[in-house]
């Protein structure tokens, strides 16, 4: 899970707008050039507290593992490469259909942080508030086009990443089975309020 999933199970879960920022925590530290969070507060610690447990939730679950295998068959080799760029491409799939949809808490989130947070990690939340990074989740070249990016620059990725028009059109073919399923998703991936 990403992110925007992230932010939307813990709305989900608490309705906390902190909580929700801080479930998108560990996602966002890569954007934020190793600074430190530059706060504390329980409620946040709790969100990264959720981040984990959903993403180790949503990394075992039967869905995550069908629309995975599903991408990878779509692609004309079935590789190391193609297996990575569906794991990615999956989570960006699953936020760009939760943008189109509900995204209340993400945006809760961010506009919590905006209030309290300074720093690179402020900057980066006025990246995610104008998004230019999600913008891309909301089409199946735009997911594709942000995975193959982020493997190239990376040089154990780069030599195994799929081609940007394969991956899209994989894309594109498991779409249909992620947009009706997401929201099932999200609320059995969330918890009851303790």
């Amino acid at each position: 899970m990403n992110f925007v999933g992230h932010a939307v199970v813990a709305g989900a879960e608490r309705g906390s707008d902190a909580y929700a920022f801080g479930a998108m925590v560990p996602d966002l530290r890569r954007f934020a050039a190793g600074e430190p969070l530059p706060m504390t507060d329980a409620a946040v610690d709790a969100g990264i507290t959720s981040h984990h447990r959903v993403d180790a939730a949503f990394h075992d679950h039967e869905l995550f593992r069908a629309w995975t295998a599903e991408l990878v068959a779509s692609m004309p080799v079935a590789d190391r490469g193609a297996r990575a760029a569906a794991h990615v491409a999956v989570e960006l799939a699953i936020d760009g259909v939760l943008l189109r949809g509900d995204a209340a808490a993400y945006e809760g989130a961010l506009r919590w942080a905006a209030a309290t947070v300074d720093g690179a990690w402020a900057d980066v939340v006025a990246r995610m508030r104008l998004g230019a990074i999600v913008d891309a989740y909301g089409t199946a070249d735009g997911v594709a086009d942000r995975v193959v990016s982020v493997m190239e620059r990376r040089p154990r990725l780069r030599p195994i990443a799929p081609r940007r028009g394969d991956l899209a059109v994989a894309v594109a073919a498991v779409l249909p089975s992620i947009e009706p399923a997401v929201h099932g998703l999200v609320a059995e991936l969330s918890i009851s309020p303790s």
